[in-house]
């Protein structure tokens, strides 16, 4: 276990080592915007942003996401790939193009539609297998009182086999998210209930994602209860977090992990 923490913090620091090494990147910053998050010494995430502070990468170990927008800044798609050399920064001109995570080849992607009100309503995700794009499922998306409802999950086929059914504060965060699997029949999976403190959430910069949870809610999540559920007996589990904060109200700590914004 701990030769594979190694190596993950070998590859991210690699990784973020490039970043820095790339003098013809635009990267902007700003002191709210996150930009690395670390346990210890060891890099676990680094984020850049484009010029209009929208979230532009994000690189962990083995893996690198790049977002692209349109005119009107609207995500139109995200772009996954996978490094698996711990050696990834050694560049040679003309190798592989395993040598820099912004340069490993692209194995997925998602693309997002939106109604006339430029409201989410579709993101459809494919996979690269041998130079072929392949859908390889569909989220469609539900909406009441300005926020997301429900998400449901189809397979390339168009079948659902899974949709969640999401509950809010008046402050917009997701409290409660009930799974469903679609089988022969409705089966409810499991329920997260989730409490909030009153500070910012820096992961909101992914919020065009637009999956209703960590990612979408204006505070952070302190408390989160998961049940299960296993015919008729329920199992709980509870989990807390703690934060400090800096001056701004954005966490400097989340549980064990360094947050650092702007340069």
């Amino acid at each position: 276990m701990k030769r594979i923490i190694l190596l993950l913090s070998v590859v991210f620091l690699c990784f973020t080592s490039c970043k820095k090494e790339d003098k013809n990147a635009d990267l902007y910053y700003s002191d709210t915007l996150l930009s690395q998050i670390t346990s210890g010494d060891q890099a676990i995430h680094g984020l850049t942003y484009n010029s209009s502070y929208l979230i532009y990468e994000s690189m962990e170990p083995f893996v690198y996401s790049k977002y692209t927008y349109d005119s009107g800044n609207i995500l139109r798609k995200e772009e996954t790939a996978f490094s698996f050399s711990p050696l990834s920064c050694v560049y040679i001109p003309g190798a592989s193009l395993e040598s820099d995570p912004r340069n490993a080849k692209v194995s997925g992607y998602s693309e997002y539609e939106y109604d006339n009100s430029l409201k989410l309503i579709k993101k459809s995700t494919y996979s690269i297998n041998n130079g072929t794009d392949q859908l390889t499922y569909y989220h469609t998306f539900e909406y009441k009182n300005g926020n997301i409802a429900r998400v449901s999950i189809f397979n390339a086929q168009g079948q659902m086999t899974q949709y969640n059914d999401y509950s809010y504060d008046d402050n917009g965060n997701m409290t409660k998210d009930e799974m469903y699997l679609v089988g022969a029949t409705v089966k409810l999976y499991e329920t997260r209930i989730y409490e909030f403190d009153n500070k910012n959430n820096p992961y909101k910069v992914f919020s065009s994602e637009g999956i209703p949870g960590k990612y979408t809610n204006r505070n952070n999540i302190i408390k989160e209860t998961l049940i299960s559920y296993n015919g008729t007996v329920e199992n709980r589990n509870t989990t807390l977090h703690t934060y400090a904060y800096n001056n701004l109200d954005y966490p400097v700590k989340i549980d064990q992990l360094d947050c650092k914004y702007g340069k």
